[in-house]
């Protein structure tokens, strides 16, 4: 049986081509590793169903298919859809490259997903417990320098990653961040003073001496190495874990609660503070108002509220 770095490595040459597109295009570190991952997914598929290695300009979409069918099992939809548009981008690169002459993934679609879900997210209540729920132990302003960041600030796990100790604009006046999100995109975020100086006592008190090859990572391991994103995903569940047991608030057992809904929390008090949406994208780094526009929900107690704050009898006079 060949080895699955055997296979990879006899499309060695197809896939350096689509990493190089990827990388020109613009694509983060994070979202190239994926992509890599489901092509390589892909065609080790490929050779363990074909048993034998097979040229890409045999490819069709039965085959693309049969990939996403058997590998769907207990998955999400839009995991299905990360990974055909993996392959489209993939055949694409070559198709481009003039490596093939047409792109198989094309003729598969999408798959139907809820169009723009209303986001889980935190109320102030919640969300001022979940700092109190912070582990006081050696890590405990380091952590809530990070849950901070995600809820107040709008980080993604990824930013919060790369954050780097030069990335912070001290300015005691004017106090922010710059952060670099998807795409290579780079934005300006102003931080409250509070949580500016937060940040300031972590670096000053908490954070442990780095290693020379990461002396610029602002989050710092006690092996003196960056953070890893699994482990600031890991703190932001046991604050939750730790919130949840609470006896009032057992409720919150049932939603699905996570590092990203901390970002989620952020673009939804923003929008409920009548920010308007335009800041809201531009602090977020979305690339589409589109997507900014998910943080306009309202619960059914605003709508009651609106409605009875309204001023009709003189129609009814």
């Amino acid at each position: 049986m060949m080895e699955s770095q055997q296979v990879l490595d006899h499309y060695e040459n197809e896939i350096d081509i689509f990493k190089t597109y990827l990388e020109d295009l613009g694509y983060s570190p994070y979202t190239i590793k994926c992509y890599l991952s489901d092509v390589q997914s892909f065609l080790t598929f490929l050779f363990e169903k074909e048993e034998k290695l097979i040229p890409l300009d045999t490819v069709g979409s039965k085959n693309i298919q049969e990939y996403l069918r058997k590998t769907q099992k207990g998955k999400a939809k839009t995991t299905r859809n990360r990974r055909l548009m993996s392959l489209r981008t993939f055949f694409k690169s070559l198709v481009k490259a003039e490596e093939l002459n047409f792109n198989p993934a094309l003729e598969i679609d999408i798959a139907k997903t809820e169009k723009n879900p209303l986001p889980t997210y935190l109320n102030d209540e919640e969300l001022r417990l979940l700092f109190q729920c912070i582990k006081h132990d050696q890590y405990h302003i380091r952590n809530k320098c990070i849950l901070m960041l995600m809820s107040l600030a709008g980080l993604r796990v990824i930013e919060i990653y790369h954050l780097n100790t030069s990335d912070l604009i001290r300015d005691e006046n004017e106090p922010g961040i710059n952060v670099m999100g998807k795409g290579s995109k780079a934005r300006y975020i102003p931080l409250p003073a509070p949580l500016f100086h937060l940040l300031m006592e972590y670096e000053h008190m908490y954070r442990p001496t780095p290693k020379p090859e990461h002396r610029n990572a602002f989050f710092v391991s006690k092996r003196g190495e960056r953070l890893s994103r699994r482990r600031i995903q890991m703190i932001s569940e046991e604050a939750f874990n730790r919130l949840k047991s609470l006896p009032d608030f057992h409720y919150l057992q049932s939603k699905k609660l996570s590092s990203h809904k901390l970002r989620h929390t952020f673009g939804t008090r923003l929008v409920r503070e009548g920010v308007d949406l335009v800041t809201v994208q531009e602090l977020m780094g979305h690339t589409n108002l589109s997507t900014t526009q998910i943080y306009t929900h309202v619960n059914n107690k605003q709508k009651q509220e609106a409605m009875r704050n309204q001023n009709v009898a003189k129609f009814f006079e």
